[in-house]
Formats: structure tokens, sequence, C-alpha cells
């Protein structure tokens, strides 16, 4: 009976996996940072390829994908795509840890080895460099990348997938568009278009221009610009280089849009044939399986900025259920994400950004709903919340979400954790966590900008050793059920978010910003519910969801939040937010997901010159071995809260106490 029952399951896995992946083509495999052993897993392999799928647009859970009932079929009525995949996985697959993190590509580019090794960023990471301190593969995680992003241009090693184009018996879809462009440099004479023009006739198009988000476009007179060809723009006289910090939109005709939803089937269908699958239908084995048996027993998903707004969507748009009624991912890590993804919709643009702090306001993608929990938007009435489906199917998964200070400021983080009007904290569900990185900026020790285009210098608060205890933290709680730290983040009720700042004033090179984001409603059109944004241009509606932001100490530091010893052991004030200097265009506009610092005075006499309020740092600490004593301190703090793993603990104390003061 028992031979039976697992023939029985073998042959399902087999039929499901026809319905999904159908094939996959391995093109590399290869021994990963020259056969080096790490700790208890020992060595690590890449296996690179490519996997192909097939979906049946009459299958419930492909109903949300956008124009999917328009892409042709293949003889069995399916749609067929193809994407990239890679893999880092341990030799033996019996040494690792059982867990499959996937990391959701930000532009085609891996992040995790950067987020959460200090690796240098490698889209074919190869050489012991660029293990960086080996920390996932010391973990035993299986890693695992694919392509979810259609039309990204094939270089760089980027993630790729092939999705067919939507069209109607009539003939191709063709639709009014819209790009924007900013530049921030004097020196871009071309503006790139997201899909090809149908036609570079002026009449038919039009360039409108303005230097911030609130104020009237005017537009661009059409002798003083021009079609390049199908995909670019440029100004005239040719040579004209566009106007640094000025927002650009082009509104074009476009046609073929690519069903961009299928990125999100492509992720569910691959993680479930990692999972479950021992080999395809041709008989090419899984690279997770040995013989009969599926090294893999659950599966964590990371995604930063871009990538963790699809995780959001993906899970919002009910795709954490495979086509078999299986969870796809049983933890989830959105990092610096607030919104949702500009993927699944006609014409979508997904590498956009989604409301910055200047410019790129108008796209969609941050919509209600916000919070995870459900909520009613006082606007229109509608009730929901990013896990309502997943809740109403009982596949949600555990949920930790990390964000920096620039996301309250940028793109209204508050509005996840406060009622949409922001006149009270929200309940998020038992199964989520929200950890607010105090004092971080978006990047976290990278930057955004080039040099000169922000006025201040930019935050260097690393938070990746919060990002590593968090990842333990979410398989322990998947794995084992051992409950993660609870939430911190800045709250109404206890006066840490608030609708603006107030430090002591007069702080020497510090520029107060005017005030975060807003979060506009917009209108576009009747049929986006649909996924269809049929007006031109949005319209804005005049009214506005309410953002809040982190309160701050005297120094102009967080008070809420996972406060690193950066902040709570503070050489300056470290925020993340920024504004653009004068020379950049839209003087005092928040500078794009950047945040600044601004150091404290060495000694009482310097910081009387300076006329800084803020006391010395030798009126803290006397000397670096006081300073470096309060580091101890405060990190041993977070250790035993959860928040910083033994390894952590040892590099920020041992970073402290080699500061030359």
């Amino acid at each position: 009976m028992k031979v039976a029952t697992v023939g029985v399951m073998l042959v399902a896995m087999t039929v499901a996996a026809e319905a999904r992946v159908t094939r996959i083509e391995i093109t590399k495999r290869e021994l990963f940072a020259a056969g080096q052993s790490f700790g208890a897993t020992g060595a690590y392999e890449k296996v690179v390829g490519r996997f192909h799928g097939a979906l049946d647009p009459a299958h419930p859970l492909n109903a949300a994908i956008v124009d999917l009932d328009k892409a042709p079929r293949n003889a069995s009525g399916r749609i067929e795509y193809s994407a990239d995949f890679y893999l880092l996985k341990p030799v033996d697959l019996d040494r690792g840890n059982g867990a499959l993190l996937y990391d959701v590509n930000n532009r085609g580019n891996m992040r995790a080895l950067a987020q959460f090794n200090n690796a240098p960023s490698s889209n074919d990471p190869t050489t012991p460099e660029q293990a960086g301190n080996g920390f996932l593969m010391r973990q035993g995680f299986t890693i695992a990348w694919s392509g979810w992003i259609p039309g990204l241009a094939a270089n760089n090693n980027a993630l790729r997938i092939d999705v067919p184009t939507a069209t109607t018996a009539a003939g191709p879809i063709e639709q009014t568009v819209w790009d924007e462009f900013l530049f921030n440099d004097d020196k871009s004479t071309r503006g790139r278009l997201t899909y090809l023009a149908t036609t570079t006739d002026k009449s038919r198009a039009k360039l409108l221009v303005r230097e911030r988000n609130l104020a009237p476009p005017a537009a661009v007179p059409d002798d003083q610009w021009e079609f390049v060809d199908a995909r670019n723009i440029r100004l005239l006289p040719e040579g004209t280089t566009f106007r640094i910090g000025m927002i650009y939109q082009l509104v074009y005709q476009a046609a073929n849009p690519p069903v961009n939803g299928i990125g999100f089937a492509a992720t569910r269908d691959l993680v479930a044939f990692l999972r479950h699958a021992v080999a395809d239908d041709a008989g090419t084995a899984n690279p997770l399986a040995e013989g009969p048996h599926v090294a893999i027993n659950r599966a964590l998903a990371h995604g930063t900025s871009q990538s963790g707004r699809y995780l959001r969507d993906f899970v919002y748009s009910g795709f954490n259920e495979d086509e078999s009624s299986r969870i796809v991912f049983d933890g989830v890590n959105p990092h610096v994400a607030t919104a949702r993804t500009y993927l699944n919709y006609r014409f979508g643009q997904p590498n956009r950004i989604i409301e910055t702090g200047h410019g790129f306001m108008y796209f969609p993608g941050s919509s209600f709903p916000f919070s995870y929990e459900a909520q009613t938007d006082p606007f229109t009435g509608a009730h929901d919340g990013v896990l309502a489906r997943c809740s109403a199917r009982a596949n949600c998964p555990k949920l930790i979400h990390t964000n920096s200070s620039t996301e309250y400021w940028q793109t209204a983080q508050s509005l996840i954790t406060t009622d949409t009007l922001g006149k009270q904290d929200g309940t998020p569900p038992d199964n989520v966590r929200i950890y607010h990185l105090a004092g971080t900026h978006h990047t976290g020790v990278g930057t955004s900008m080039p040099e000169g285009v922000c006025a201040m210098p930019p935050d260097r608060v690393d938070y990746r050793p919060v990002l590593r205890a968090a990842l333990v933290a979410l398989d322990r709680w998947v794995k084992d059920g051992v409950l993660p730290p609870a939430s911190r983040y800045p709250r109404i009720a206890d006066g840490t978010l608030v609708p603006r700042i107030e430090p002591a004033g007069g702080i020497p090179g510090l520029t107060l910003a005017k005030g975060p984001n807003r979060r506009i409603r917009m209108d576009y059109g009747p049929d986006f519910d649909k996924g269809i944004v049929s007006l031109a241009l949005p319209v804005e509606l005049g009214d506005a969801y309410r953002v809040l932001v982190p309160k701050v100490d005297a120094d102009g530091n967080e008070l809420a939040g996972v406060r690193l010893p950066d902040i709570t052991v503070p050489t300056g004030t470290a925020t993340g937010w920024n504004v653009r200097a004068p020379a950049a265009g839209a003087a005092g506009e928040l500078c794009y997901l950047q945040g600044s610092f601004v150091s404290f005075a060495k000694t009482k006499a310097e910081r009387e010159v300076r006329k800084d309020p803020r006391p010395s740092l030798e009126e803290r600490y006397q000397d670096g071995s006081g300073y470096a004593e309060r580091v101890r301190q405060a990190a041993d703090a977070l250790h035993h809260d959860g928040f910083l793993l033994d390894e952590d603990v040892t590099r920020i104390v041992g970073k402290a106490a080699s500061i030359n003061w």
C-alpha cells in the first residue's frame, strides 16, 4: 500500500509539472568558489540554465494574469514561456539546511550575496572573493534566482524571461502609453522608451516637462525635440542635453504588449518544481533531487526594493499557491519595499521606481491596499489587505518586513502600520513582523545618486547585520515555530510616528526636508481594475492618504525601531532622507533614495566654533575606548533581543575599537 501511494504521488508530480515547468536545460554546472568548504555544509556548486513553462489559461490561479487569455497557445492549449535560472547549492545536498532561499532579482541583478554575505555584486558569482563572508553557505541555504522581468536587455548576465505578446482576433493591441525620464547629470542627450513607438509622427505624441512633482507640466515645443527612432527621443538641436533634475514625460503610441504577469507565474512554477518534482517530463533531473528524494523541505524568499515590491504583489495577487494547491513560499522577507509593482498590467513597466521623493509619482503600483491586514479605504469603501487573498486560501507565508527610514520619507512606509488616514496604529497579523532599521537609508552602505546631486554627505549605516539575523529568525520560525522578536517600528500611540520632525535647531550642515512624499490618489481610467491604464496620463483626484515619519531626538536621530549602535552610540546625525542640491535642479526636493550624515564635532572647542548644538564626541565618550565600550554594550543588547548574530557583534565591536580618534 505504501509503495502504491508513493507511485501515485510521483505520477501526480509529473503530471503537475507538465502544466508548469515542462523542461529544464542546464548549460553550466561547476564548483563554486574553487571548491572552498563552507563550515559544516562543505563545498558548493553552481547550476545555470533555462526552464520552460506552460500555463493553463483556464486554471483559476492563472486568472489574475492580465491578457493571458490573449496570448497564443500551443497544441495542448497552453501558453508557453521560458526564463533563466541560477542555483548555488551544496555539493552534498544532505549537508545543507533543507531550505531554499529564492532571491528575487532586481532588474535582472542578483543581490543576495551582496546583502547577506557582504560580497561584491555579481550576476555570475564564481570566485572565493565573490562568496564574501560565506554567510548563506555556512548556514546551508540553497540559493535560487530566475528571470521575471520581460524585455530586459541581454547584457551583464542579467536574468531574463521571454513571454508571449497579447493580441486579438482583430489584430495587434495598440494604446497610448507614457514614459518618464529624470536625468541626474548634465550630459544625457537621449531618452530610451520602454516600448517601441508605433509611429514617430510627433502629431501623435507629446513631450512634457516640469521641475517638481506637483508643478503643472509644460509642453516642449515640437521644434525642440524629435524621435531618433522608434525606441529613442532627443532634444533639438541635436546634442542638446536634457536638463538635470527636470521631470520629462513622453506620451506616445505603442503596440504588442507582452503578457508581463507571467513573471509571477514563472517564479511560482520554478519554486514548485524545485521543491517537489524529481524530474521534468523529458526526464531531466531536478538539480535539487537525489534519486527519488528532493532535498528541499521549505522555501523562503527575499527581495530588496523593486524585488521586495514584487514579493508583496506576488502574495497579494494570489501567487503563493501552486497549481496543486501547495504553498510556494513558507517565509518571505520584503526589504525596503512599501508599494507593489507595475508588472501585471497591459504595457506595464516593472522596472519603474514607484513614488520616490522627486519624479515617478504617476506610475501604478502604489495604490490601496498598503497594510498587511485588511482595512477599509475611506475614499472608495474598498476593503482589502496585502494578505487578504492568501488568508482566504490559508496559504500566507510567515513574513518579516524590513525597512529603512527612506521608505517613510519617499514611499509612505507609515501606511503599512497605520490606518489610511494616519490617525491610529494598525494591527499587523500574527504571521507578520515589521522591523524599522532606524537611521538607515534605502541602499544601506551604498549610494544611489552621483556625487553633488544631494546636498549632504550620504548616510553609511550598515543594516546588513540585522538582515542576517532576520533571515535566521525567519527560517527558525518556518522550520521550528520559534517566534522571532516582536515588531519594532514607530507608532502613533507612543508618539514616535509624527507628521514632521523637529531636531535641535541650527545643526550646521543639515538641511531639513520639507516633509515626506505625499501619497496622492490617481485615476488611471475605468479599466484599471482589469490591469489596463487607459488614460493617456493619470489624473490627480485631489485627495491623499496621510503619511507620517519617525520622530527624532535632539541630535536628529530616530527614536524608534531596531537601533543599531550607529544610532544609539552616534558619531553624527544619520537620516534616511537627503535633499537635492541647488545645482542639481529642484533644489530642496527629496533626493532619490538617499540618506544623509552630518558628523559631530570632535571636541567641545570645535563644536563651539561651529555653533553646533549637539555635544561633541569628546563630551559624549571622553575617548575612543569609552566609545568602544558603549558600542559593545549596545551590540550585546541587540544580540540579546535577537537582532544581531554572534559574528556580527564581533564585527561591530571590532570596528568600533579600531577607530582612530
